[in-house]
């Protein structure tokens, strides 16, 4: 993955903390489901599990953040003199808020792995086991994705 994460920096820093805390909300959200609605009881299964799945979450919200941003910065010198038409659309607004779309992109990636992974586990295994293996699969999906859409989509060209 050949982009470079300049997340220490002044104007990067905001971006990465609400990255963190928006997967580790997602995972807690997940927790909670698979204690209460799965019945998985194993506390180490439901803790030590999630802080690796949301750190290779937010590590891949992080290279699909950076690659919107480079195909952004890309688009900004491109039509530095173009007139900007301007819209007042609040969804519109969101959307366009930077870390929205890539942890849209995270969250639909992680659950639909998720969901079919533990359901097709769940008739040969236990909770237990399901749960770990649905969300290692659905974090692998991510990472791949994420790999995917850098290598194609946010692309650096060097002459």
């Amino acid at each position: 993955m050949p982009i470079r994460i300049r997340w220490k920096s002044k104007e990067h820093i905001g971006i990465a903390l609400m990255l963190l805390g928006v997967c580790g909300m997602f995972q807690l959200i997940f927790i909670f489901f698979a204690q209460y609605f799965l019945s998985v009881g194993n506390y180490l299964a439901v803790v030590i599990v999630p802080i690796g799945v949301t750190v290779s979450l937010f590590f891949a919200a992080t290279i699909i953040f950076e690659s919107f941003a480079q195909v952004e910065r890309r688009k900004k010198l491109r039509s530095q003199f173009q007139k900007v038409k301007s819209k007042n659309i609040k969804l519109t607004n969101f959307i366009n808020f930077p870390i929205v779309k890539p942890l849209f992109l995270i969250l639909v990636i992680f659950v639909v792995p998720f969901v079919v992974s533990y359901v097709i586990c769940i008739i040969f295994l236990d909770n237990i086991i399901s749960f770990i293996i649905a969300e290692n699969l659905g974090t692998v999906f991510c990472l791949l994705v994420a790999n995917y859409i850098e290598k194609s989509y946010g692309r650096v060209q060097r002459l």
